[in-house]
């Protein structure tokens, strides 16, 4: 391991033959990932992701390049800031229904989380209403991105590091990570395939919702000429967005959680601030939330707090470069360090190891959204938007109706809470956290 920097900026690996670059520093990332973005935005074709498991489709994985650009052009055009706000009356609809289930099975949280995540895009992205319970597509999509977050670490996998093992047959004796890419594989195909059918059948039988893929196709039908693989393109988009966005956003409010039982007087100044506001008049809408700063932090220091990718996505360089008097190959990896990003204290105050939300009162403080938690450059989350704004009325809503603490004991005292953050690309908790309904203001 070399320094590059004086001061650990930028640290220096090799790992076999992969060169690899971890910047930790918001002033290095912005300078490599915005300022050099031509050269750092590519990614290194990982053969367990893009050849085992066939996932070289979804834009997560995919070369800086015109193929790139394609499909994000075609995420940007339905998710920029500009439409998203077309999308609060299914995030609403379901987080009233999120607050119902509270209601009646509050230890099931876990579960009605799930529920609401995979509901609100599978409507957004496909028009299709899920099953109450154990829906189909919700559970691909998060098997998909379980196998991503194990896979998608360069050299988690032996066949990273030797290409030459992706020929390996998957019946030759130790050949696990074939037998799991064979596996993987077909629940990544069908998430891709199966409710993108789902919805074109729809369309033809003219039942189908307005959505991300009807939006897309029937600009399609519009279009004189057109590329060959352009409803490939409108399938992979559909496939990225409902497969992060559901996973992604459940584990960030499963974060939210574990927040509150763990720092409760966080959660007495959100409700106080709810209460002055709202008192017992309605439940709270999106057009409130200029007046909750003190939620609209909150939102924040989830995303700091605990980012769902410490690690962020590898990024690679498409050319050589030179960091100070460092040649940098073409092909080097290279990882911006969010978790370092996010706690740095001269960006975000002392402790920052703690849950402090009265931190982003001070206009000196950095939006996470922008420094690492979304990821960075060009490559930067394009449903950060639509996720935002379904933090807000979640969170919002939840502590409107809820006390979240943790489990008790047989007499019940409150006992510590235990939870552990996961290795991978993905940091996703494990703990049990108990939701006690507190005075409920309305009957739903």
């Amino acid at each position: 391991m070399i320094c590059l920097s004086p001061s650990g900026e930028i640290v220096y690996v090799k790992i076999f033959h992969m060169d690899m670059i971890i910047v930790n520093s918001r002033r290095t990332a912005y300078e490599l990932f915005d300022k050099r973005s031509s050269i750092y935005s590519d990614r290194i074709h990982l053969p367990m992701i893009n050849d085992v498991m066939g996932f070289g489709w979804a834009i997560s994985f995919q070369r800086y390049g015109e193929r790139w650009r394609r499909h994000r052009r075609a995420m940007h055009e339905k998710l920029h800031i500009g439409v998203v706000d077309a999308f609060r009356p299914s995030q609403l609809k379901h987080t009233r229904e999120l607050l119902r289930r509270l209601l009646s099975t509050p230890e099931d949280y876990a579960e009605h989380l799930r529920y609401v995540a995979g509901a609100v895009i599978m409507e957004v992205t496909y028009g299709i209403h899920v099953k109450a319970e154990d829906d189909p597509y919700i559970m691909a999509a998060e098997a998909s991105m379980k196998a991503m977050g194990e896979a998608g670490v360069p050299g988690a996998f032996l066949v990273d590091i030797f290409p030459w093992m992706k020929y390996i047959p998957h019946w030759i004796p130790g050949a696990v990570f074939k037998q799991k890419g064979r596996k993987w594989a077909k629940i990544i195909s069908d998430m891709k395939e199966l409710p993108f059918q789902t919805t074109k059948t729809a369309m033809l039988q003219g039942a189908a919702d307005n959505c991300f893929v009807t939006s897309h196709i029937e600009d399609l039908e519009k279009l004189k000429e057109l590329p060959r693989d352009q409803e490939d393109v409108i399938k992979n988009t559909a496939g990225a967005i409902y497969g992060a966005a559901s996973d992604t956003t459940i584990n960030t409010m499963v974060t939210f959680v574990l927040a509150m039982a763990l720092f409760p007087e966080v959660q007495r100044k959100a409700q106080a601030e709810l209460d002055h506001l709202l008192g017992e008049a309605r439940l709270v809408e999106f057009e409130d939330q200029l007046e909750l700063p003190y939620i609209s932090a909150i939102c924040k220091e989830i995303l700091r707090w605990h980012p769902l990718m410490p690690q962020g996505f590898a990024h690679a360089t498409s050319e050589d470069d030179i960091i100070g008097e460092y040649f940098i190959p073409k092909g080097t990896i290279v990882i911006g360090n969010s978790w370092e990003l996010l706690h740095d204290e001269a960006d975000f105050g002392p402790d920052t190891d703690k849950f402090i939300p009265e931190r982003f009162f001070n206009r000196a403080a950095r939006d996470p959204a922008l420094t690492g938690a979304f990821g960075y450059g060009r490559r930067i989350c394009p449903g950060k938007h639509m996720a935002e704004n379904s933090l807000f009325i979640q969170i919002a809503s939840m502590l409107q109706l809820f006390e979240i603490s943790g489990p008790r004991d047989a007499t019940g005292r409150e006992r510590p809470l235990e939870y552990t953050f996961s290795p991978g690309i993905f940091s996703v908790q494990s703990y049990r956290a108990l939701s006690q309904p507190e005075n409920l203001y309305f009957k739903l």
